[in-house]
């Protein structure tokens, strides 16, 4: 026998022995006698909300400004909708500023969003919805002895015949080699709307400078953007944050929804 015909041989051998094994694996199905007990799972889907948002057109920009040695991170604007009745939209970005003998540095990200969307009552029943906006800063604010680092954030939501919602972070800033980590929510600001197109401004800024110098001295810095927004290189060997976590740095605001009662009038 060839070794070519020998090798095909002992091929369709090892196949016909696999078959029996995968047959031996497939599931025996179970016949269930009378009177015998029987588990059943039953697993409701969740009710679809009284109430949603549809996304509308989006204008988004981030402005890197930056003068001397410098250097910026992140930028990203994220606009998601974990679900029908909530929008989530997180900003996040980096500024560090290097003055030296060469001369000053400032550096700088400036965000803006315009972000439409459409309030709709999903059942006849409801006549009104409750709108709510959260906000949550989340980021590290780092100067020498002669920079300084800070952030702004607001967001304002508006239409309709309401007067809209207003939402402003408190305003952060360090110097004369402080730092601060920092960790704000604000408590969710509500109004009862009626359904109708709406628009979520919202606006964020990190900044970072220094003055020119002969003596070094680290980088003043705003971080509020997950790694690797930042480059390690840039921070002293002195960090006064080494080892935080970094993964929810940044401005973060959150949108929702839902059927609000109206009462009837008498």
């Amino acid at each position: 026998m060839s070794r070519m015909n020998r090798r095909a041989l002992l091929g369709a051998v090892a196949a016909a022995g696999l078959v029996p094994a995968l047959r031996a694996e497939d599931p025996k199905k179970a016949v269930a006698q009378p009177g015998q007990p029987l588990n059943i799972t039953v697993t409701t889907a969740a009710s679809a909300p009284d109430v949603s948002i549809a996304l509308g057109t989006r204008s988004g920009k981030v402005t890197p400004c930056r003068s001397g040695c410098t250097h910026t991170g992140g930028g990203n604007i994220d606009v998601q909708q974990p679900s029908a009745d909530t929008i989530v939209v997180t900003m996040s970005g980096v500024a560090v500023a290097y003055g030296g003998p060469a001369g000053a540095a400032s550096a700088s990200q400036v965000f803006d969003l315009a972000q439409q969307f459409e309030v709709s009552f999903d059942k006849p029943t409801v006549k009104a919805a409750k709108l709510t906006v959260e906000g949550r800063l989340i980021g590290l604010l780092r100067s020498s002895k002669i920079g300084s680092a800070d952030v702004s954030a607001a967001a304002v939501v508006a239409g309709g015949a309401g007067p809209g919602v207003v939402l402003t972070m408190p305003s952060h800033s360090v110097s004369g080699g402080e730092s601060s980590s920092i960790n704000d929510k604000e408590a969710p600001a509500g109004i009862v709307v009626a359904a109708g197109k709406y628009n979520l401004s919202q606006s964020f800024k990190v900044t970072a400078t220094m003055p020119k110098c002969v003596l070094a001295h680290k980088a003043p810095s705003a971080e509020f953007a997950p790694d690797p927004a930042l480059d390690p290189l840039w921070i002293s060997t002195k960090e006064p944050f080494k080892g935080a976590s970094k993964k929810d740095l940044g401005f973060q605001v959150t949108i929702k929804v839902a059927a609000e009662e109206v009462p009837e009038k008498k």
